[in-house]
């Protein structure tokens, strides 16, 4: 079985529709998502629509926990903060109510286990080999046999532990998971990326192959910096589309 996994959207449904052309082009049996569908971008109503029509399923990032209303924020930076609470303030009752029901984590195909954040803590960021380590030594991390998917960082790429116990980088390109070993993949961002790549990521898992494959997606970033502005949104989140930082 073929699956898609997206993850950080980000209201961004400019970049959301040229990585749908994409997946509709390859035709994967199932399509994930790891949260973050609303905030910092201009569109969180037609994201959240098109993810409640096409996925199988997803998680609550951290944005949709502030933009449903289960959370406040508080410990966002002030700009990230007042765009969540602009996305909540604009979706509907019904993106709202499947923003609420969103899990913090979801077992799938091929013993994959889906995260926003890390198995410990939905808003970790996992981005280094130590950071990476502890994760993989979890109990919330045990449930999965098979790759553990991970977000928030924005960042494609992740890390595998060896049979040896040595957990190394895995760089964003084809990635097979051999007998024994463990991994933390991140498709990277659709809406905002910040690997230095401003094309829209994301990836597909062969759950027979145990493979991994990345894949980038240029989409047009200029009608998404307009829109950005013209809603009185931060100038610093429109210019990191330009950048991929």
């Amino acid at each position: 079985m073929n699956v898609a996994i997206l993850s950080d959207i980000h209201a961004n449904f400019d970049a959301l529709s040229a990585v749908a052309a994409e997946i509709a082009r390859r035709r994967p049996n199932r399509v994930y998502h790891l949260g973050d569908l609303a905030g910092y971008n201009a569109q969180p109503e037609e994201c959240i629509r098109w993810a409640m029509a096409n996925t199988t399923a997803g998680v609550s990032g951290n944005h949709d926990a502030v933009a449903c209303g289960r959370a406040t924020g508080r410990n966002f930076h002030a700009a990230a903060r007042r765009a969540a609470l602009w996305s909540r303030d604009r979706i509907s009752p019904e993106a709202r109510d499947y923003l609420f029901r969103l899990p913090v984590q979801l077992s799938v195909e091929g013993g994959a286990l889906l995260v926003h954040g890390a198995p410990s803590d939905p808003g970790r960021y996992v981005d280094t080999i130590d950071h990476a380590a502890q994760e993989l030594s979890t109990l919330f991390a045990s449930v999965a046999t098979g790759p553990i998917f991970f977000g928030h960082t924005h960042a494609a790429g992740g890390f595998v532990r060896r049979k040896d116990g040595r957990v190394e980088p895995v760089p964003a390109k084809e990635f097979r998971l051999l007998p024994g070993e463990r991994s933390l993949l991140n498709p990277g961002s659709v809406g905002q990326p910040r690997d230095r790549n401003r094309d829209a990521s994301f990836l597909l898992f062969d759950t027979e192959a145990r493979k991994v494959t990345w894949v980038r997606v240029p989409y047009d970033v200029e009608a998404a910096h307009r829109k950005v502005l013209e809603a009185g949104l931060s100038r610093e989140f429109a210019d990191r589309l330009r950048d991929g930082t």
